[in-house]
């Protein structure tokens, strides 16, 4: 019996580990993305944020590729060529230190990175022997847990580089691989329960989930304010906080803290036919978070933005996975979670690329501001949306 657990807890326990090398080191690159394009290459805010639009113009492509190609590919292969892909864009943004390396790198990551994603939180929700709420909710405290220790890490190796973006970036190279080499202890059940006979196209019955729209939504609404934090944090807190590129990788660990406390209290009470009243309460505090992002003054309010943000932060996504799997059936899951990943990623294509605008001609305070009007939008959309919450 006790065998028995250890076999099925080994391979859960190796995708944990290899989503959290994979999610670090991909937070890590969006993080640092950002300064290494404005201070080391001297490119403009639109700029780089054309670079991050790219990226997530090319992710959002990739969910869509994969969700038309599931039923000839293996999805661990997948992941593997991703994580690999994901290295490589590394060398070539830090060795290359030019525009077009800089868009290159963009274009490799966005692609690995949008595959990865996908493939893994499928992986999650269909593993052996584990109830669907918490293995998404564990899923989901290890993508915390990597996104709370992984800037610390960072801040770490800037200090004792003096500073240096590009060993920062370097640092994290080899976690995708190792991350490759965990999946290989994956064993082929789980792989093989997302293998599933799907037609080429989505059916109209998953198109018109009022379940799955609820858990975009609510996505979407977290995605704004997120990608405004990931691709443009570490410029918000020099030059509306005062904060060096150090201690904002700081305030992103607080950020991650509070966001892994929150998601192991969900492994503790999953929130079951809450879901939906749990994404509302979620929206409001990040109307909250947002503002105080661009009202506070002083590194103390830095930081308490980061951790307000960090809740929802921690609710919308495990609870909007658990949404979709609660509504849809096995053989929809993996198109429907592909769905959400592509609508979602696909905020990253325009989003990024407005918000350097912004802050080109008006500033980083008032682009973190203007944050909060999509967000109000989505918020009031996700509150007049009826559906059944006791799902």
């Amino acid at each position: 019996m006790v065998g028995r657990r250890r076999a099925k807890a080994l391979p859960f326990a190796a995708l944990l580990l290899a989503t959290a090398f994979f999610r670090s080191t991909q937070n890590a690159v969006q993080t640092t993305i950002g300064p290494f394009g404005h201070i080391l290459l001297k490119l403009s805010p639109s700029i780089v944020g054309f670079g991050i639009t790219l990226a997530g113009g090319i992710g959002a492509l990739a969910n869509i590729w994969l969700a038309r190609r599931l039923r000839s590919l293996r999805l661990r292969l997948v992941a593997l060529a991703g994580l690999v892909g994901i290295s490589f864009a590394i060398s070539v943004v830090v060795l290359g230190s030019s525009l077009p390396t800089y868009l290159i790198s963009a274009v490799i990551f966005g692609a690995s990175g949008g595959l990865v994603t996908t493939v893994l939180a499928t992986m999650a929700s269909q593993v052996p022997g584990v109830a669907r709420d918490r293995a998404l909710s564990a899923y989901t405290v290890a993508l915390s847990a990597s996104l709370a220790l992984g800037p610390f890490l960072e801040s770490l190796v800037l200090r004792a580089s003096g500073g240096s973006l590009k060993l920062a970036i370097l640092s994290f190279l080899p976690l995708p691989l190792l991350a490759s080499a965990l999946l290989f202890l994956v064993v082929s059940d789980v792989r093989q329960s997302t293998e599933i006979d799907l037609a080429a196209s989505f059916p109209a019955h998953v198109l018109k989930n009022p379940h799955l729209r609820q858990a975009i939504v609510a996505l979407v609404l977290y995605q704004v304010p997120f990608v405004a934090i990931t691709s443009f944090g570490a410029l918000i807190a020099d030059y509306s906080y005062g904060a060096s590129i150090s201690l904002a990788q700081l305030s992103f660990s607080t950020f991650f803290v509070v966001s892994l406390t929150t998601r192991s209290m969900l492994v503790w009470k999953p929130p079951g036919r809450r879901r939906v009243l749990v994404l509302r309460l979620a929206a409001l505090v990040t109307l909250a978070g947002v503002l105080v992002l661009g009202f506070g003054h002083g590194l103390i309010w830095l930081m308490v933005a980061m951790a307000i943000l960090g809740v929802p932060h921690g609710l919308v996504f495990p609870v909007s996975l658990s949404l979709v799997a609660a509504s849809t059936s096995s053989r929809d899951l993996t198109k429907a979670n592909a769905l959400l990943f592509a609508i979602t990623s696909s905020v990253s294509v325009v989003i990024p690329f407005v918000l350097g605008v912004i802050a080109s001609y008006f500033g980083y305070r008032e682009m973190s501001l203007l944050v909060f009007v999509p967000v109000f939008i989505l918020a009031a959309m996700l509150f007049r949306t009826k559906v059944d919450t006791l799902v």
